[in-house]
């Protein structure tokens, strides 16, 4: 197992692990320090993050995408950068590991030259290209590949992660404004790319190892924070399918309907006013098909008062359920489908823990030029016409329309085990 990740341990742990007497592993929380040694805080109350999903951009960045973000940074000043998976195209012609490098480097370059600390997610792209038969890495390795080349830079804070499935579960605290106490928690979990078919397959989850540290390092932050759950915002790439939750059902002919995905592929919905309070659905949200029940922990443990997820390129819906917001991310990059661009803000008021503002600023927002259909016009993903038209139209069967095109070969790892 690729271990280049190592070196950055010592500076960047979030969360360790330690072996109990009965030979049960449970979450130790440690202090972590950021690049130059300072920790994520708030400044005179507040804390911004910049949420840039589904940049998924290549080693010849398209200017749309690398304008958006420069914009968006600006306009923006965050404290806190959160890549929310498909960071990077991941598959495209000739691609190899220097390709993807600098695939990495237009991303984090462009980050790290503003001094800000940025930390991420896999998405179910990012690590195909190397897991072709050429490149013949497995999708660990991958990841671990794609995750040494963010940690190059400086403000990068995202880690390996403990020994569990995928590649990137972590947590990152945040201090109070006298930079004393941690007072907030990022999580951000790796929700794997597909189901394999043996268990119904569709996209990825979040497996049961990883919940289970979620849970034990949740109640270890709940005694750090005086019996009370520590407040935290959760990023990952899939949504979890209780966002269905927050629609209605109607005929397939109602006005500005969406067909759902994978097992509602036979569904369409609208939005329900009583749960979403911003924002529009403008495809069917692709979850995965079975419950794993990660929702439900978070119910339990009372800790995440949001969370965020990409994947889905033109939603940019955010809602509330059982008392938590589930909120969509909108896509940043040029070099896949959709004409809805944006990025996402998350505004934290030290004042009030429980709560957040988060607001989308579109491309039209932020720069003063007009684009249509860039995926169309350029080079795009492969081949527009022959592998995404046929998945645009295929609804229930782009996963398997996907791999066929593309035809990589994964060779999956779904438990990381030491060496």
């Amino acid at each position: 197992m690729l271990k280049k990740a190592a070196k950055f341990l010592s500076l960047f742990v979030a969360a360790s692990m330690a072996l109990t007497p009965t030979g049960q592993y449970i979450a130790k929380v440690d202090d972590y320090s950021s690049y130059s040694g300072a920790p994520l805080q708030f400044k005179n109350g507040k804390f911004k993050i910049l949420v840039l999903s589904d940049i998924q951009d290549t080693d010849t960045p398209q200017k749309e995408t690398t304008d958006l973000i420069n914009a968006a940074i600006d306009a923006t000043q965050p404290d806190f950068i959160a890549l929310t998976g498909d960071n990077i195209a991941g598959w495209w012609k000739n691609v190899d590991k220097a390709a993807t490098e600098k695939a990495v480097d237009a991303v984090a370059q462009t980050i790290d030259s503003r001094g800000i600390p940025f930390a991420l997610v896999f998405g179910n792209h990012d690590h195909e290209g190397l897991c072709d038969e050429k490149n013949a890495m497995s999708e660990e390795e991958a990841k671990e590949f794609i995750l040494s080349c963010f940690q190059k830079y400086k403000t990068c804070l995202a880690v390996e992660g403990e020994e569990m499935t995928g590649v990137g579960n972590y947590n990152l605290l945040v201090k109070d404004s006298s930079g004393e106490k941690d007072i907030f928690n990022l999580w951000f979990l790796d929700s794997n790319p597909y189901t394999p078919e043996e268990e119904g397959g569709g996209y990825g989850y979040v497996h049961e190892d990883q919940t289970k540290w979620y849970r034990q390092t949740s109640d270890i932050l709940k005694e750090k924070n005086g019996g009370k759950p520590m407040p935290s915002l959760l990023f990952q790439h899939i949504a979890v399918p209780e966002v269905y939750e927050m629609f209605t059902e109607v005929p397939k002919s109602t006005a500005g309907s969406v067909r759902g995905n994978g097992i509602r592929s036979d569904k369409y919905y609208v939005i329900n006013p009583d749960y979403i309070y911003q924002g529009s659905l403008n495809e069917g949200p692709c979850p995965p098909d079975v419950n794993h029940g990660q929702f439900d922990s978070w119910v339990e443990q009372g800790d995440i008062i949001g969370a965020f997820f990409g994947h889905d390129h033109v939603n940019d819906f955010a809602g509330e359920y059982k008392g938590i917001k589930l909120v969509a991310a909108p896509g940043v990059g040029f070099y896949s489908y959709g004409n809805h661009h944006g990025v996402r803000t998350i505004t934290l008021d030290e004042s009030d823990l429980t709560d957040f503002d988060s607001q989308i600023l579109l491309f039209e927002d932020l720069l003063d030029y007009k684009v249509k259909n860039i995926y169309k016009a350029n080079h795009g993903y492969y081949e527009y016409k022959t592998v995404f038209l046929p998945v645009l139209a295929g609804g229930a069967a782009a996963v398997s329309l996907i791999s066929a095109a593309v035809a990589f070969t994964v060779k999956t790892i779904r438990k990381r085990k030491k060496k």
